[in-house]
């Protein structure tokens, strides 16, 4: 009775409490059975985790798929989890983004953090089902693409993190302070080198005290501008081993130095570091004993030669040391002279204030070196034979220094070389022929030196080689056929050299090369058709040569070739044989610039020269090849009716076109004649061939073109009244042809224009005056027009009929117009001054622009065959 009335005297929000309580015992039971239900199922992942996980993938970005192993019910069997064997619990998750991509070319960079920038990658979030992986261990969230969202300060919450990664994640604003309470964490990093400016900052670095598991710290390019304290509150860190703060905006460091403490810190990077690296802080890092790693490159302010000496003798662990771009003076034995005998990479690049001889630089470095770097330095003398005792290195380069002599032939003892640049240097004699002992090598540059002799054979056993470049040199003979021995190669530069006899038809067998220059030789025979199987072919150049036969037919097979230059050959045929070959490319023709001037080309331009669409500069100057113009646009008919001639019409896909292609549509009777527009070309030379009819209109739709040449052809009709629709241009050549009728007005307005060449034609009229044409003062440019007229060729008769007597006495008297002179002048030089402005201007901007500057040198033929027509016709 007792106890019935004092249940009855419980408080109803008492008893609210106990059912409440009741309910969360049954739904832990619930979860547990749950997670216990799929563990007798011989799964070891917990139900509620898998949920979790599977919340966590719906936000992230997976376009290959590199998630779809998260099925089923073990989520402890997914990519880049594990669990722990005894509990289940979720431990690790790595979702660092898979795909390496180039963030300089693929980022777009955006000053207004509102918008995100367009990266090569989508977008992820972060979902807050993370934060209930309460046991993880390990957490990689790396170059995914989080749309400068902030890092989460849930993070926080994961206390047993050991390990943790956001580099390059696009994370933006402040680092969370709360990271401090990861107080197991061992391996941080917030490295952010992929944006710019920098999108993660920290104004103050005391959370990491708290930090006393931290082993490895990268904070590079991360903004700590503001942390002035930066290098006492980082020195607390007694576990720190590998410190990366590289272009992290790091404030000067204070005179007084706290005693060095980071005494197990084993790699040390201050990258980029702006301010002075005074003889104090050298000689606090030296304190360093165990430093094996240590990168000062970059750094502005001025060192001294001595102290960094001095500091590096203590160094007694040194392995590694890159003092690239430094402001060091002095001489290399200075420096290096007590460096550790443990030194196996040394990168000493771009040091100008630097000087030193080469074979003492070597007697002092260590004989374990593997990697030695002493590019664009103020080094000289000849490389010694003591070079054949550093048999452990693998990388070897001397770019642009000012060695000289012969390469000496105990090179071939570096067997474990891997790369070898000695270009740009005063290098004379042969190739030796024991690089063949160089099987492990993979790059050997030697170009623009003076070496002679011919290509070794041997070259052939070096069957690592991925890229030769031995260009620009005094080279004789004939190609090894052993270079087709060279499966791997992926770039072989051998252009301006002496080289004679054929291409070798073993040239086939490198079925991996992509870059392919033979140019400015004195090769002869025929092109081989077993380049045909260089299907990942992409750059050939074989111009400037003694090439005879045709184009291979071939050559249509090369579907990913994108420069081809056959220019200054012997090469005879027609043109349609490559054009019909590559319309056969399963994703189109991917040619950008096809250059085949100066050879005996004949027949008629193809009809299906549109289908180059990727097309930037065509050059099929100096040929024989006939035909009317227009013929080159026509490349497809359909009688698909159209019915709005307007642009929503001129870009609608038709036939096999894919929707990008911009195609112009024009009425011809009852049916519509479509007409691909080359809309990427830039240049355009068609120069001394046999081409007749009328500049075609549709020419004018060629908005990008900079450059136009069609001189000595058999062109008529008029110049195109809306030629000034091309507002890019900056050079035409119409000269030496049948063209009729008034220069166009409206030329005038194309103030990019610098030059011009109308000259040996039957045009007629007044020469158009103002803007552009100001500048046009050379009557060369309209010569051989008899029935042209005005300045700066005579007047026209008409303006001498309206000149009165008044005019003809102020002629006499020499005051009549001396104000109209000065002013006429004053104008010329406005216009001079403005176009040449423009003129440079595009040419540094705009990198097609400059491509077709050096087609104007082909010009040249022109312009002195004009100055001497006009000369001996006078």
């Amino acid at each position: 009775m007792t106890l019935n009335w004092a249940f009855m005297a419980i408080s109803s929000s008492s008893k609210h409490a106990i059912v409440i309580f009741v309910a969360l015992i049954l739904l832990s039971n619930r979860a547990n059975c749950d997670d216990s239900l799929h563990a007798n199922k011989g799964n070891t992942c917990l139900e509620s985790e898998r949920r979790a996980l599977i919340a966590i993938k719906s936000d992230m970005y997976d376009p290959g798929e590199w998630l779809s192993s998260w099925t089923g019910y073990d989520c402890c069997k997914w990519r880049g989890v594990a669990c722990d064997n005894v509990t289940g619990y979720v431990t690790r998750l790595d979702l660092h983004y898979p795909d390496e991509y180039n963030p300089w070319v693929e980022i777009i960079f955006v000053y207004d953090y509102e918008y995100n920038p367009w990266v090569s990658i989508g977008a992820s979030k972060v979902n807050p089902s993370l934060f209930e992986l309460k046991h993880l261990r390990y957490l990689d969230l790396s170059f995914n693409n989080f749309s400068y969202s902030h890092v989460p300060h849930m993070i926080a919450s994961l206390v047993r993190l050991e390990y943790l990664n956001l580099s390059n994640a696009f994370f933006y604003g402040l680092i969370p302070p709360v990271l401090g309470n990861l107080s197991h964490i061992q391996h941080l990093d917030l490295g952010n080198c992929y944006t710019f400016p920098s999108t993660l900052f920290s104004n103050n670095l005391s959370w990491l005290s708290n930090l006393n598991s931290l082993q490895y710290l990268d904070m590079s390019c991360v903004n700590l501008s503001k942390a002035t304290n930066w290098l006492h509150q980082i020195n607390l860190i007694p576990t720190l081993q590998v410190l990366l703060l590289r272009h992290a905006s790091l404030p000067c460091v204070p005179p007084s130095l706290p005693t060095f403490n980071l005494t197990s810190l084993t790699r040390l990077d201050l990258s980029g570091y702006e301010w002075n690296i005074s003889a104090s802080m050298l000689r606090w890092l030296s304190h360093a004993s165990n430093l094996e790693h240590l990168d000062l490159s970059g750094c502005l302010g001025l060192f001294d030669a001595e102290a960094l000496s001095v500091a590096l003798g203590a160094l007694h662990n040194l392995r590694k040391l890159v003092l690239v771009e430094t402001q060091i003076a002095g001489e290399f034995s200075t420096i290096l002279k007590n460096v550790s005998r443990m030194l196996q990479y040394l990168d000493l690049r771009w040091n100008f204030l630097l000087s030193g001889e080469i074979s003492t630089i070597l007697s002092i470095l260590p004989r374990r070196l593997e990697f030695l770097n002493l590019d664009n330095n103020n080094i000289y003398g000849r490389i010694p034979e003591m070079l054949g005792n550093y048999t452990s290195l693998r990388h070897l380069s001397m770019f642009y220094t000012q060695i000289t002599g012969d390469i000496p032939r105990t090179i071939g003892k570096l067997i474990h070389l891997e790369y070898l640049d000695l270009s740009g240097n005063d290098i004379t004699g042969e190739i030796p022929s024991n690089v063949g002992n160089l099987t492990n090598l993979e790059v050997l540059y030697l170009s623009r030196t003076n070496i002679t002799g011919s290509i070794p054979e041997s070259l052939g056993n070096v069957v690592y080689l991925k890229f030769l470049d031995l260009s620009e040199n005094k080279i004789t003979g004939e190609i090894p056929n052993t270079l087709g021995s060279l499966e791997k190669m992926l770039q072989l530069d051998l252009h301006a050299n002496l080289l004679t006899g054929q291409i070798p038809t073993t040239i086939g067998r490198i079925f991996n090369l992509s870059y392919l220059d033979v140019s400015e030789n004195h090769l002869t025979g025929e092109i081989p058709i077993t380049i045909d199987r260089i299907s990942n072919l992409s750059y050939l150049d074989v111009s400037e040569n003694y090439l005879i036969g045709e184009i291979p037919k071939t050559f249509g097979r090369l579907c990913n070739l994108w420069m081809l230059d056959l220019s200054l050959n012997n090469i005879i045929g027609e043109l349609a044989n490559l054009l019909d070959g590559l319309s056969n490319c399963p994703q189109g023709a991917a040619l950008s610039y096809l250059r085949i001037a100066d050879n005996n080309l004949s027949g008629i331009i193809p009809s299906n020269l549109g289908l180059l669409a990727q097309l930037e500069e065509l050059d099929l100057s100096s040929n024989s090849l006939q035909g009317h113009f227009r013929a080159m646009f026509q490349d497809y008919t359909n009688s698909n009716p159209c019915h709005d001639n307007n642009l929503q019409c001129a870009m609608a896909p038709m036939g096999s076109y894919r929707p990008k292609d911009k195609i112009l549509i024009t009425a011809k009777g009852s049916t519509y004649e479509y007409i691909r527009i080359l809309s990427l070309v830039t240049s355009i030379d068609l120069s001394h061939n046999n081409l007749s009819g009328e500049i075609p209109n549709e020419l004018m739709m060629l908005r990008d073109l900079h450059f136009l040449s069609l001189s000595n052809n058999h062109l008529t009709g008029t110049i195109p009244e809306n030629i000034a629709v091309l507002t890019e241009l900056f050079s035409l050549d119409l000269s030496m042809n049948n063209l009729t009728g008034t220069i166009p007005s409206n030329l005038s307005a194309l103030n990019f224009l610098s030059h011009l060449n109308l000259s040996f034609n039957n045009l007629s009229g007044r020469i158009p005056t103002g803007n552009q044409f100001l500048t046009f003062d050379d009557p060369a440019i309209y010569a051989g027009n008899k029935d042209l007229c005005g300045w700066p060729l005579p007047e026209c008769p008409s303006d001498e009929a309206q000149r009165g007597p008044l005019h003809a006495r102020d002629d006499d008297d020499g005051n009549g117009s001396k104000l109209e002179k000065v002013l006429d002048y004053a104008f010329i030089a406005m216009g001079f001054i403005i176009g040449f402005w423009a003129y440079w201007g595009a040419m540094i901007m705009k990198k097609s622009i400059r491509i077709a500057l050096f087609q104007m040198a082909d010009r040249i033929y022109d312009w002195i065959y004009v100055q001497l027509a006009v000369k001996f016709g006078r």
